[in-house]
């Protein structure tokens, strides 16, 4: 495991390319955690947020649980930015030293093509369809945040919004982050990227102490803000400036108790410190401890994947890795599509089987869209991003 001293060591920005450097940079254990994490946000809104009445007999400790393991479902999101920070530090960092520049202009078409189509797609669609169909309305003012990238600030400022697509304020948040992180590489390489992201960590916290206090509706608002999801970013960031193209050499044993402790901590930051639980209203302090602990599990979580051999992963949870922004972005549509049918047909209740009906036929509508639009929305502008890559990652 590496030590605080090890992170903040600043490495040389300009070592000379090893042959290792030169090939392409894929890791497939990181598809399967991509999946892993879009799993972990479909059960947290498959899952009731109330008791049922059928289950309302349950005592208040068995429900607790389940409510604890519903909401850190949220984390999910956490280790989509960790992630996404990783690859594209570590991405950044080998097109630095292999053509001694960093392209912006490259990058930032890059993030175009692979995030824009279906983000903008989805958002005609419910933009056009919420005039034919109420349930797809959306705000005038939403959907303009949205069209900007600024759809979380949106419902930070407005934090009972309801109505469709409300996950997608991690895409805003995203690429509220990549506006400035190519720009630090180009100024200063890793040492500034380094310095950065050490400080981000305790801006990130002030945000939750002072938010904490000042605002209500902690649930939305402080998970909302992009200075506070922000942390996840530089703990990715400096996970690769660590690692450098590296992976830590555990065996099976170790990884399983990162897996299990990182698991125990995101229950302990939802169901001890209740950061995601609306019906809670943790101390500043609490705030903080318990996005500390998010933090903590997200990171031992992705240790504990990182650098898993190929030749174990089922190819089939490789390719849902693949198509996980499709996923991601589709999942709620799902959700909505079993929902109306088993209405329609009469299937409403509650029960553990018609549960695992939904659960069950939620995911097979998700995965049939996704599918669908990474062959013939995304696939065309992945090619064309290819163009603009100096390092090659998967393949489309």
């Amino acid at each position: 495991m590496a030590t605080v001293e090890t992170l903040i060591q600043s490495p040389e920005p300009y070592s000379p390319p090893t042959a290792v450097e030169r090939t392409r940079f894929y890791h497939p254990e990181l598809d399967v955690l991509r999946f892993a994490a879009f799993l972990s946000v479909f059960f947290c809104h498959l899952l009731p947020g109330d008791p049922p009445l059928q289950v309302r007999g349950l005592s208040s400790v068995i429900w607790k649980s389940i409510a604890a393991v519903r909401e850190a479902g949220n984390f999910g999101v956490c280790i989509f930015f960790l992630l996404s920070s990783y690859l594209i530090t570590e991405l950044l960092r080998r097109e630095r030293i292999e053509t001694n520049a960093t392209h912006l202009r490259s990058f930032y078409t890059r993030r175009v093509l692979r995030i824009w189509p279906l983000y903008f797609a989805v958002l005609s669609v419910f933009l056009v369809g919420g005039r034919l169909w109420p349930p797809l309305h959306m705000q005038p003012g939403r959907v303009l945040a949205y069209a900007l990238l600024l759809g979380n600030w949106y419902m930070v400022v407005y934090p009972l919004t309801s109505g469709p697509l409300r996950h997608l304020w991690s895409i805003s948040v995203e690429e509220q982050f990549y506006i400035t992180w190519p720009f630090l590489i180009k100024l200063g390489g890793m040492r500034c990227v380094q310095a950065v992201s050490l400080a981000l960590l305790p801006a990130s916290y002030l945000t939750i102490f002072f938010g904490s206090i000042y605002q209500t509706h902690l649930d939305v608002t402080i998970w909302l803000n992009s200075l506070v999801q922000f942390q996840f970013f530089a703990l990715g960031a400096l996970l690769a400036i660590y690692l450098s193209g590296r992976s830590l050499d555990l065996s099976r044993r170790s990884r399983a108790a990162m897996l299990i402790a990182g698991m125990v901590s995101w229950l302990v930051a939802s169901g001890v410190f209740g950061i995601k639980r609306a019906e809670f209203i943790p101390s500043p302090a609490a705030m903080c401890a318990g996005y500390a602990v998010a933090a903590l599990g997200s990171v031992l979580i992705f240790l504990a994947v990182h650098g898993v051999a190929s030749g174990r992963l089922p190819r089939s949870l490789v390719y849902l890795g693949k198509i996980s922004y499709g996923l991601y972005v589709f999942h709620e549509m799902g959700l909505s599509i079993s929902h109306s049918f088993r209405a329609t047909v009469g299937l409403a209740s509650h029960t553990p089987l018609l549960f695992l009906l939904n659960a069950t036929l939620s995911l097979a509508i998700t995965i049939a869209l996704a599918t669908l639009s990474y062959k013939y929305l995304e696939y065309p502008f992945l090619q064309l991003k290819r163009r603009f890559t100096f390092v090659e990652s998967r393949s489309a």
